[in-house]
Parts: C-alpha cells; structure tokens; sequence
C-alpha cells in the first residue's frame, strides 16, 4: 500500500514536470529572427546604392538627389523596424541608429556642397563659351581655353597641385587688361573659379567621409548580439527537449521500477531459505577439518557464503597480529581496488563502531559517515562487515562488498545467519593461526640453530685463514720491496702472490665480517678492468679458454664496492655459467653503459635513473624452472650436491648495497641470462691529485712507530709519533686542528688502545682507525661504540693502507693544503 501511494505521487510529479517542459520546449519564434536579418540585409544594400550614388552626384553624372534621398529613407525605415522589434534599452540598435544619423547629416552637407559645386562648373561653362566669341582678344580666349580645360578634370584630378594650378591661371587671368565688357565677364569667371576652388575640398572630404562612416560595424555587432542570443534560446529549448525526454523516460522506468519491487518481494524469502543451506554447509565445512587443513579451505568456504550472497567480493582480515588476508572475488572480476592495504584502512573505523555488524550504503547515505567516505572514493555502492569473535576478544573481520549493485534486501533480514557464518569463521581462523604460530616458531628455531652452527664455523675458519694470509702478504710485500731494481722472475712471482693473497685476504675478511654481522667496506671499483681480470683468471684454469666470450666495455666507468666484491659477484655468475653449458657450448659475458631516463624495475630490483653499468652473463645451459629461479638467492639454497648456496646470496646482497638491481631470465632447457646492473659513480680522484694530511701514530715501542712514520712519509703524509697516550692526548687538546687522521695500536702498554681512541673522540671527530695483530680481535659493537672507521692489520700493506687513509680523509677529515713531501721524520721524545 505504501509502494503504490509513492508511486501515484511521484507519476504525479512527472506528469506535471512532462507539462512544464512541453510548454517551455517550444523554443524562440525563428520568424522575429529572420526578419531581423532581411531588415539589417536591407539597410546595407540601402547604404551602399547610397554611397554608390552620392559618387554619381560628386562627379556629375546625377542631375538631381531624389535617389540619394529615397536611399536614405529605407535606411532610417529599416532602423525605426529594429527599434520596434527591440527593447528601449537595446545597446546595438541604439548604437546602429546613431550611425545611420550621422551618415544623413553628411549626406546632406554633401548635397548643400555639391550643390553649389554644379552651379559654380555650369555658370564657369557658359562665361567660357561666351569669352570664346571672334571678337575677343585671342590670349583672353586661349587663357579661357585653357582654364576651362583645367575645370573639366577637376571630377578626375582633385589634387592640390592642380588646384594651385588653377587658382594661379585665375589670378593669371585677373591681371590682364581687358575692354570693359570683357572685364566684367572675367571678373565673372575668377569669382566663379574661386568659389569652386574653395567648395572642392569640403565637397570631397564628405564625399570621403561617407565610405569610413559605414554603419557596417555597427550592423554586424548587432548581428552577432541577436546571433548569441538565439543560439542561447535555442540551447535552451533543447534542453527543455531533452529534459522532456528523460521525464518520459523516468516515467516508464518508475512504472517497471514498481514492478521489479514487488517481483523481487517475492524472492526475498526463497534466497533466505538458500542461504540458510549454505550457512550450514560452511560451518560443516571448518567443523571438519584439521587446523592444517583449514587455509585450504577457507576460501572455498567464502566462496560458498559469497556465492550465496551473490557478492562482488568476499574477504577476512585478521585482526590477531598475524597481518593475514584472505579473499574470494566473483569469477571474472578482479581484486578490489586498494586490496589489501585500502581494505585494512578501514579497520579503525570498524572497531571504534559498537555493532557487531555493519552496513554501509554509500548511493543513500546510510551506515558510520567515515566508512562511506572511505568506500566511497573506492567506488563501492554496498558494504556489510561482521565481526570474528572467539570469546570476548575480535580475531578478525568479514567483510563483503559490491561495486556494482546494492547487497540483497533481505541481507538485514537475516543478520542472525551472518553472525554463524562469522562465529564459525572467527573459530577456525584463531585455530589454523594458533597451530601456523606453532609451526612457525619451530622452524625458526631450528633455522637459528643451524644458521648459529654455520656461522661460527664460518667465522672461526675464516679468522685463521685471515690470520695466516696476514702474515704470508705482510712479509711477501716486504720481500719484494728489497729486491733490485731491476726485478728477476722471482720478483714477479712475489708481485703475483701478493696480488691474489691481496684478494683472498680481502675475501677472507669479508667472509670475517659476515660471520660477526659487520658491514662492507665502501670503495670504487674500475668495471672493465675487476671484469677483464676475472675472465683473464677463469680461462687461465678451463680446458678451453674459447668458450668464454667477452664483449663490450664500460667506457671507463667506475662502480661503488671493492673490486675484491666485484670480482667475486663476476666470478660466481661466469662460474655458475660454465658449470651450467656444455664443454663445447660457449658463455657469453657483454659488458654495456647504458642511460636510463626513468626508473626500471627489473625481476630483482629496481633501477633509478641515471648511467648504469650492464654485466650480462648468458649460458646455453640446462636452465631453470619458475620455481628454482624464485629461490636462487636464498642463502644455502643450491641444486648442486657440491654447491654452498652462498655465492648469489654474497652477490645479491653486493649489488642490493649499491643500490644495483639483477635482471634474470632462464628457460628450462633453453640456458640462462644473469644481468647485473650498477650505478655508475664519478671517476674518483687520482693518485697524483689526491690530498693528504698529518697523521697522529700511538704504538707501543719506539722503534715500531719509527718504521711507520717512514710507511706514511713514504705515501705522501705528515707523520707525529707517540708512544706515551698522555702526551699523545696532551696534543690533541693543545692543537686539535693539526691533526687529520689517529692510527691507534691495540694493545698498548699501560693503557688500553681502545681507551685513548674513546678519550680522544671525546676532545674531536677524527677519523680513528685501530691497528691490531694479525691474532688480535675486538668485538664489532666494541669498535661501533668508540667509534673507529676501519682495523688496519699488521703487517701493513703500503697499497690497503694507502687505500684506507685517502678513503677516510676524503670522506670527512681535516685536508691538508697540499701534498706533503717531507722527509721521513725521526721519532721524537714525546
């Protein structure tokens, strides 16, 4: 009864708004515009016959005004039509009525003037004939002549020039003496000749006039007003038009509007009925099965409750800690927008609610005003959330949402059967996620265990092999420097076993550090020559050298990192690319500079713009599968029984550091292509351009700090020695400016190395790097602590020590002014 009294008042109102723009739809009467333009078409082919004529009349060929005036007539006809057919106030009529004044006013000053123009030629005309007579002095008549001649171009020639030439034959002809009767007809004929001379210019000048006083703006404004003022008529009749088109329309789907009511009234209690069925089929669903079985399970089951809501999407949230998410979407439609960080967005507003069960309508306005804003901007048109309790404490959130149409009517009706659905939802999932923490935390136990057993190992086995390679580079650098000159093949076999001990050292203290959890050095490495080398080393120890190929260069780039971890990422992929092919298939490594203009994100990263270095590693080798090329850079994780796992976790984590980004592609079956893309830096500075400073050296014996004071004078810097930290200290507080770098040894006597570094970083930031024996070690966080930026390990090498100084006085210390070139100082009695 209260559907058909609505839909009686609401036919009413479109029946009575039908009416209104029936009326109002008609549009403006085309009639008053037209006759408009036939009127302003009329006064401007009226204007020009007028000028047209006035023209005539200025050169004579028009005997009387009578057209000029009839011409004039029609036009002030045609502006007294428009001014009836407009308002008083009408800007552009009044505007074009003006002009056609003014053009009147001129024509009659024109006719005035030409008037006496005619009269004065005439006149001129017959006292010429009448002075030509035989009995008249013949100069008088070749004078006559002459002007008369002059007169008749005046209509063609109306130039100052020829009128002076006139006015100086009138003259001209006043000055001759003549008989008396001839004098008068003279006198006649120069009065004339001047009056005409002086009625020329005005005459002309209104003449000209006319054309520039055309009333052909004014017309054409007044046009283009009547023309945007029935343009706007016009859209506005189409409006009502179309406005009555959809009033017609509203009308019929009201009609089928109210029949679609009461058909579906008719199916709200058969879809209550069905979804009675599926509620219990879902909770027979989680009744039966195991807690290791319930993720399985759970979306078939939000697929049973969304299939018999005949929702768009279905989803929980968990509300437990877990961050967990689940959801259904109705086949063929995607996610929802925003999933999942968008629907967690709402939690807040969901909890601060005090029903356990929420609807949110956003077409009409109803439900909590932040959630309907919120889902809203999502485009969602209906919404339904219901709480997962177990007890008195929320698990999670079910949610269901639509994007396309209104939840069904009789969702409201049936709350009680959406709290089950959420009582069982909320059982199982607090369930499942108890038994998955279970699990979880047994296997992080035994993950910590392991990883606990490896590193130690690790770090113990690396620590000795450190400890020994120290050493074997220390004495190796100082054999060679004692050779000749001149070096002999031995000397070439220590410079070669200090270059690989240099690298293995560098690897054995990276393999140190990541056994205690410490960070990376941070150097440059030259691309093109870590790569050369690399390959130059593997094809020295392959079978056959030819199968690997290179390519390309880097145009002289430079990379972060040390070339020792360069080298090392170039070597497992190079490494793991041979193993993989064939012995007669080639590996092909391409080095590229490439720009990129906008960030590119790759299967393993993602690149900013700017330069980068590209090294492409390609085998024609066994491949991998989708699921081992997800997992090729977990640590420990190898397919081959005689593989670590380490070395692409140890690159992975090199090229992430640098801000790099790996692109992989492999086919099973096809080969693989490992591409390693690194940031190019800028060029660093030269050895002979680089800045040294003074060195502050506190050791424990005079004589060890006298050879290190000769090491650092040798590379370029000022060295200071101490062997008594309080003198040392003394110093520091007196001149702290002096001094750009402290190398501290550890232990030292009386007084503990790392006790003077934390005394001294009290007074100033100087960079502090600690000296230790080959068998000393200190704890990272010790060092973290005080701080010290880097260990030197003795003996030292003139190259890494080197290398560490020009890093950590370039990166912040005081400069020097210039390159110190003094000689190797003695040690003092500090």
């Amino acid at each position: 009864m209260r559907l058909t009294a609505q839909a009686a008042v609401l036919g009413a109102l479109l029946a009575a708004l039908l009416t209104w723009l029936l009326i109002n739809g008609n549009g403006e009467m085309e009639a008053a515009y037209v006759t408009m333009q036939r009127t302003v078409g009329s006064l401007a082919l009226a204007e020009s016959r007028l000028q047209h004529d006035v023209l005539r009349a200025r050169a004579g060929h028009l005997r009387n005004y009578d057209p000029i005036v009839a011409h004039l007539r029609k036009m002030q006809a045609a502006v007294a039509d428009l001014r009836a057919s407009s308002r008083p106030d009408d800007a552009e009529v009044r505007a074009l009525a003006e002009v056609v004044d003014r053009e009147a006013q001129m024509v009659e000053r024109f006719k005035t003037g030409n008037a006496l123009v005619q009269n004065s030629v005439a006149y001129f005309d017959s006292l010429s004939d009448r002075l030509s007579e035989p009995d008249v002095d013949p100069r008088l008549v070749q004078a006559v002549a002459a002007l008369q001649i002059r007169v008749s171009q005046l209509a063609r020639d109306g130039s100052a020039k020829h009128l002076e030439d006139i006015r100086a034959r009138l003259d001209a002809m006043a000055a001759m003496t003549l008989p008396t009767d001839q004098a008068a007809d003279v006198a006649a004929i120069v009065l004339h000749g001047r009056q005409l001379l002086d009625l020329l210019p005005q005459v002309g000048a209104a003449t000209r006039s006319l054309p520039v006083a055309s009333s052909e703006k004014a017309r054409q404004a007044l046009l283009d007003a009547r023309r945007e003022l029935h343009a706007e008529r016009q859209a506005r009749a189409d409006g009502f038009r179309l406005a009555l088109y959809a009033a017609a329309l509203a009308l019929l789907a009201l009609a089928v509007r109210v029949g679609l009511l009461m058909r579906a009234g008719t199916l709200i209690l058969r879809r209550t009925v069905a979804f009675q069925t599926v509620v219990a089929q879902a909770a027979n669903r989680f009744l039966g099965s195991q807690p290791d079985e319930i993720s399985a399970h759970i979306v078939d089951v939000l697929a049973m409750v969304g299939g018999g809501l005949n929702t768009d999407h279905c989803y929980v949230l968990m509300l437990d800690g877990s961050g967990a998410v689940h959801l259904w979407s109705r086949p063929g439609l995607a996610q929802p927008r925003g999933w999942p960080m968008a629907q967690r967005a709402l939690i807040p507003d969901i909890t601060a609610a005090s029903d356990d069960l929420i609807f949110i309508e956003t077409a009409d306005a109803t439900g909590h005003p932040a959630l309907r804003h919120a889902l809203a901007e999502r485009g969602i048109v209906s919404w339904a959330c219901a709480r997962l309790r177990r007890g008195e404490r929320t698990v999670g959130l079910l949610c269901f949402e639509r994007s396309t149409s209104d939840l069904p009517g009789w969702l409201r009706q049936s709350c009680g059967l959406l709290q089950v659905v959420a009582d069982s939802f909320g059982a199982a999932l607090e369930s499942q996620q108890v038994w998955a923490e279970r699990r979880a935390i047994e296997g992080e136990l035994r993950r910590a265990q392991r990883l606990e057993a490896i590193g130690t190992f690790a770090s113990g086995v690396a620590h000795n092999i450190n400890n020994v390679l120290n050493v074997m580079l220390g004495h190796a650098e100082i054999a060679a420097e004692a050779l000749p000159a001149h070096p002999d093949r031995a000397a070439r076999q220590i410079e070669m076993l200090v270059q690989a001990g240099g690298r293995a050292h560098e690897i054995a203290s990276q393999i140190l550090d990541f056994g205690r959890r410490g960070s990376a050095m941070q150097g440059t490495s030259a691309v093109e020559a870590v790569v050369a080398e690399t390959i130059a080393q593997i094809r020295s120890s392959a079978a056959d050298p030819t199968v690997i190929r290179f390519t390309g260069t880097a145009q002289g780039a430079i990379v972060g990192g040390e070339p020792a971890q360069l080298q090392q990422v170039v070597h497992n992929l190079i490494r793991n690319a041979v193993q993989a092919s064939s012995p007669d298939r080639a590996v092909e490594i391409q080095l590229d500079r490439i720009t990129l203009a906008e960030r590119q994100s790759l299967s393993h990263g993602t690149l900013r713009p700017g330069d980068h270095i590209r090294i492409r590693v390609s085998d024609s080798g066994r491949g991998m599968d989708e699921a081992t090329l997800a997992r090729i850079f977990e640590p420990f994780f190898t397919t081959r029984p005689a593989g670590t796992g380490l070395g692409l976790a140890t690159a992975f984590e090199f090229v992430q550091e640098q801000d790099g980004a790996f692109n992989v592609r492999s086919v099973p079956g096809a080969g693989s292509t490992f591409e390693v893309w690194l940031p190019v830096m800028t060029p660093a500075i030269s050895d002979a351009s680089r800045a040294c400073g003074a060195v502050m050296i506190l050791g424990r014996t005079r004589a060890a700090v006298q050879e290190d004071e000769e090491t650092l004078a040798a590379l370029g810097y000022e060295p200071v020695g101490y062997v008594d930290p309080e003198a040392a200290l003394s110093a520091l507080r007196t001149a702290p400016e002096r001094f750009d770098l402290l190398i501290v040894e550890h232990p030292l006597p009386g007084l503990s190395g790392l006790t003077f570094a934390r005394r001294a970083a009290q007074i100033a930031k100087w960079p502090i790097v600690l000296s230790l024996s080959a068998s000393e070690a200190v704890q990272p966080e010790i060092l973290s602590a005080i701080p010290v930026v880097e260990v030197a390990r003795r003996p030292w090498r003139s190259n890494a020590l080197a290398l560490t100084l020009q890093r950590h006085l370039a990166s912040g210390a005081k400069l020097a002014s210039g390159p110190k070139t003094a000689p190797p100082r003695k040690l003092s009695k500090r």
